[in-house]
């Protein structure tokens, strides 16, 4: 029992070393070892620019239908609604960035705060 006990004991780990994958060990990497606010921030900033290219697309689309709808008021009212929406949707990303921004002048005094977070450990930033 001692000798199996002593086997135990002398490794590092019972499992072995996990090495992160190459992806993920960039963002480990980053900022001290805080990769996950890094990897939200990343997230948000593509979700961020998916809702613009969507957006954008969207516009594209009402504009074919206008051009094709050889007068039809029903075409007509498609591509209203289409416009429509598709303002409203960039106007909610901008004001989601703009709602942040003053959350975080107002509460931390930095309008940055909550859109780039900086995490600080016990040995300081």
């Amino acid at each position: 029992m001692s000798s199996f006990s002593n086997t135990i004991a002398a490794a590092d780990s019972v499992f072995g070393e996990v090495e992160a994958p190459p992806g993920v060990a960039a963002y480990d990497a980053a900022a001290g070892g805080i990769g996950l606010v890094l990897f939200f921030s990343n997230l948000i900033r593509i979700i961020t620019i998916a809702g613009g290219v969507f957006v954008m697309v969207n516009i594209l689309y009402a504009g074919w239908i206008y051009i094709s709808s050889s007068g039809d008021a029903g075409a007509h009212k498609k591509v209203a609604d289409t416009v429509t929406f598709s303002v409203i949707g960039l106007a909610i990303i901008v004001a989601s960035y703009a709602a942040a921004a003053l959350a975080g002048v107002i509460f931390f005094g930095d309008a940055t705060f909550i859109l780039s977070p900086t995490i600080c450990g016990p040995e300081g930033c």
